[in-house]
């Protein structure tokens, strides 16, 4: 797999092409905008890393000529101004995923894990990594879980794709549990993913250091994907 990294941060660079190479990728690098196009026009990307802000180009804008020489190549934006708006063009643009910098290269270990899986027996759908707030609902509630007030529990969305979303939240939730998601707020444009509210069932769930980390599969229809 041949990934390419567009960011004039050259210990960026250094850092990022040594975790792609441990997982046996081929990363090159560009510095500039004009190099990005004649590296996408002279070789097949699978994956691409893209920085906002350039020195000759403006991120968004070059990732619309990139989306049209190599429509199958998969964007990954990357900046230190995660801006709503920022996160917003970029989707609009093509983007299949936005990191702020700085970030830890665990989430860049995930994000290449998942969309290079061959595993037929694995996941499939794509995934996109996030971070925004929703109120959590018990759908229904154990006798012993009845004493709690468990009707509006805060959570985060730590990555949602077409079948389910993967949280946080204090409350220890278990395997087997009805919930419905709601965003508390619309801070993030991966919130929109989540309509007024959805049903889904906790698949899995970890609790550790007072933070429980669960997986939801979506029960009702699942959120649209612009």
């Amino acid at each position: 797999m041949n990934v390419l990294i567009v960011d004039d941060d050259s210990l960026f660079c250094w850092a990022l092409q040594k975790e792609l190479t441990f997982h046996h990728l081929n990363p090159y690098i560009a510095n500039t905008g004009q190099e990005c196009l004649r590296a996408v026009k002279n070789n097949r990307f699978d994956l691409l890393f893209l920085d906002i802000h350039l020195p000759d180009a403006d991120g968004i804008d070059l990732l619309s000529k990139i989306r049209k020489i190599s429509p199958g190549t998969r964007v990954v934006v990357i900046s230190w101004d995660g801006s709503t708006r920022n996160k917003e063009s970029a989707m609009a643009a093509g983007a299949e995923q936005f990191l702020e910098k700085p970030f830890d290269i665990g989430v860049v270990t995930r994000f290449i894990t998942g969309a290079f899986r061959k595993d037929p027996c694995q996941r499939k759908t794509f995934r996109y990594l996030c971070n925004f707030p929703l109120r959590i609902s018990i759908l229904d509630p154990s006798p012993e879980e009845a004493q709690f007030n468990l009707g509006s529990m805060r959570g985060t969305a730590v990555d949602i794709g077409r079948e389910g979303i993967r949280l946080t939240t204090d409350y220890p939730l278990r395997a087997g549990q009805g919930v419905r998601l709601r965003t508390e707020a619309e801070p993030d444009p991966f919130s929109k993913m989540i309509p007024g509210g959805v049903c889904a069932e906790v698949v899995w769930a970890n609790a550790r250091d007072n933070l429980s980390t669960a997986g939801l599969r979506f029960l009702a229809e699942p959120p649209r994907f612009s």
